[in-house]
């Protein structure tokens, strides 16, 4: 088996696509399953390595959001570089430039196609006030996936709401979590320090600072609950994005921001922290949520998106209403508060992620794509 993946984001930048694409490059190099990236260009390439076999094509930044970027390939050196690799499937992750060039690619060649959906871009649109563009993009997505012999989804709710869309041939590629990288031994006495949280409950957040990660509601909770409980809490913002330098003009004393952190720096602050805030309602999944609840953390969410696949009330986190700071506030200060509830919270995070195995998820990504190549053949054959 051959799979060439055609995605418009891939390392070195950071989001929940990117690290799900580098784990899953991880697991099929070893089990020694040939694949290629076609993939943007970015700045910041240089001394970083990818352990999968990557092409890269050149790409120029969005005015309004420049961490993400576009590229437009030429059609035929994109044709020559994959027919040098043969793949006996392909794989799409979006239908920007390069997927759609994928596309193209595929359709032409006659090779299987699935894709999966990775972002909510129709959520997003109200938050760059880009609302009149919602039509136009679920044709495209319509239109995209209705190419797709299997078209995967994190999370049972971004698979309703596609259904709902009329998108067909929908199926579920959950996500997994590395406990060996993210756990509470990790826990560090001097990254707390560093991160002025000794003698302080600590409150993480690991994301994009953009609008449509509903920080604003969150920085609104912050000063809630800082007009009681200042001396008693600290927040943590890893990440990077639009907002960081409002966040940062308008933050008291106890918020801290890091900038975007990999390997066993982010590892490290995870587990040297005490609770994870996340008041996203436009995830399809949340990769960020297992990432913490292995580190030890439980979670504060919102109810909407793909975080209710993996946080339930009370169990393993606490789930607040959507864009609402008072409601956000008011879990803050109750697990802050009540220690014995963030214990049991906390060990009921463990034990869930602890079930979330990234190779078993690639296994059924993998057995997916061979029911794919099997029907392929079939109809071949028929046709003959």
């Amino acid at each position: 088996m051959r799979i060439a993946y055609f995605t418009d984001t891939y390392l070195p930048q950071i989001n929940g696509v990117s690290n799900t694409l580098e784990k899953l490059g991880d697991y099929l190099t070893k089990q020694d399953i040939k694949h290629m990236f076609f993939a943007p260009q970015y700045q910041e390439e240089l001394g970083f390595e990818s352990n999968s076999p990557v092409v890269r094509f050149k790409s120029i930044s969005l005015p309004f959001y420049p961490e993400c970027r576009i590229s437009i390939p030429i059609y035929a050196n994109l044709c020559r570089l994959a027919d040098k690799f043969k793949p006996d499937i392909v794989h799409l992750t979006d239908p920007l430039g390069i997927g759609l060039a994928g596309l193209r690619y595929a359709r032409d060649r006659g090779i299987p196609i699935v894709a999966s959906f990775h972002t909510n871009f129709d959520a997003y649109l109200k938050y760059y006030n880009l609302e009149y563009l919602e039509v136009p993009v679920w044709g495209l997505f319509k239109w995209f996936h209705g190419f797709g012999t299997i078209n995967f989804c994190p999370s049972q709710d971004t698979l309703q709401v596609l259904a709902s869309k009329g998108i067909e041939n929908l199926s579920i590629w959950a996500r997994g979590v590395d406990t060996e990288k993210y756990n509470p031994s990790r826990r560090s006495p001097a990254v707390r320090e560093q991160l002025k949280s000794k003698n302080k409950i600590s409150f993480l957040y690991v994301g994009r600072l953009a609008a449509e990660k509903d920080l604003d509601i969150l920085m609104n909770a912050i000063d809630r609950v800082n007009s009681c409980y200042a001396g008693q809490v600290q927040f943590v913002f890893v990440g990077d994005g639009p907002l960081a330098k409002s966040m940062k003009d308008r933050a008291q004393d106890n918020v801290v921001f890091t900038g975007y952190l990999r390997n066993e720096e982010l590892s490290a602050v995870y587990a040297s922290c005490d609770v994870f805030v996340f008041p996203s309602s436009t995830e399809t999944f949340g990769n960020v949520v297992l990432e913490a609840m292995a580190s030890g953390l439980p979670v504060i969410a919102v109810n909407a998106g793909g975080v209710k696949d993996n946080v339930f009330h009370e169990y393993n986190g606490l789930i607040c209403v959507p864009r609402d700071a008072d409601s956000l506030a008011e879990a803050i200060v109750q697990v802050a508060k009540d220690k014995k509830l963030r214990d049991t919270l906390t060990a009921n995070a463990l034990s869930y992620a602890e079930m979330k195995s990234w190779n078993k998820i690639f296994d059924q990504l993998v057995a997916s794509y061979a029911k794919v190549l099997q029907q392929a053949k079939l109809n071949v054959t028929k046709t003959a």
